[in-house]
């Protein structure tokens, strides 16, 4: 089994409850890469994921002030064009209370067993679509939406950021690919450097014990049309919640990204950030998610 290739980030939320400011940073370095912060329209919650070095939006993340729905938006997707993030349905295999779903136009790797002869020439043509949908004034691809269910080109790692193996400067294929959020319980370990009081591990053991331990969660590829049952997918993110015992009104923690599965997908890391905050997010205040969407 390959190892994987992981890069680490801080998550880190203020506690100024007015702020609703979330850094995001390297492991080990005090720089922050993106950060969240949140806008409110007349009917949307509306949070905007920046790259802090250039203080460009990356992504925005559409929620509505009453009700049930997740949408992601990149600046350059065409006017009505969106991801949405949905509750995977109960006669999924994949199915969990608070798990959700979402797909993704991908790179296939050339080496995937999935390409056949058959499916690179269709994946040729689709690639074209793709590189026309790069003008500003022609989108052949995707075509211009009358829902939000279509699904854009995903912005793509740049050339410098992809490995020297005839990667760069030859034609993708690409596909679209489904991808699952879901909670995963593990035992809360302090940080480093906490050391807990005799109450403070008397309440992380209540913590270990308790049927939601934290806000921990991966992201992973999963299946189109899985069989019964479906391989445990492999994380492409993983967020380990470490908030301390008795905190308030913050998170932190700590995401590992997989690169090298990152690489072999082809999309920007930014993507893969905002929906990891996105989720973190809907975990906050899963209640209020699920009882608007038995309504």
């Amino acid at each position: 089994m390959t190892e994987p290739q992981l890069r680490r980030y801080v998550v880190q939320s203020s506690d100024v409850i007015s702020d609703m400011r979330v850094n995001v940073r390297e492991e080990g370095n005090d720089k922050v890469v993106w950060y969240k912060e949140r806008f409110l329209s007349d009917d949307e919650i509306v949070d905007h994921v920046i790259d802090n070095t250039s203080s460009q939006i990356c992504w925005t993340i559409h929620k509505p002030k009453r009700g049930w729905y997740i949408r992601i938006r990149g600046p350059s997707f065409p006017p009505g064009v969106c991801i949405p993030l949905t509750p995977v349905p109960k006669a999924s295999p994949y199915h969990t209370t608070a798990g959700l779903v979402f797909n993704c136009r991908t790179d296939i790797p050339e080496n995937s067993p999935s390409v056949t002869s058959s499916t690179k020439s269709s994946m040729e043509s689709d690639t074209t679509l793709t590189d026309q949908a790069s003008s500003p004034t022609v989108h052949s691809y995707p075509p211009t939406p009358t829902t939000s269910s279509s699904v854009p080109s995903s912005p793509r790692i740049p050339p410098s950021k992809l490995d020297g193996n005839g990667r760069i400067g030859r034609k993708r294929q690409t596909r679209i690919s489904p991808f699952l959020l879901a909670p995963h319980s593990h035992t809360h370990v302090p940080q480093p450097d906490q050391q807990p009081s005799f109450f403070g591990r008397v309440l992380s053991t209540f913590r270990n014990h308790t049927p939601s331990h934290s806000l921990s969660f991966t992201l992973s590829p999963i299946l189109s049309t899985p069989p019964q049952p479906p391989p445990t997918p492999t994380p492409l993110l993983t967020f380990h919640d470490r908030t301390p015992v008795l905190t308030v009104g913050s998170i932190t923690g700590l995401l590992e990204l997989d690169e090298r599965i990152e690489r072999d997908l082809g999309v920007a890391q930014s993507f893969w950030i905002a929906i990891a905050l996105t989720y973190l997010d809907f975990l906050e205040d899963r209640e209020s998610y699920l009882a608007a969407a038995s309504d």
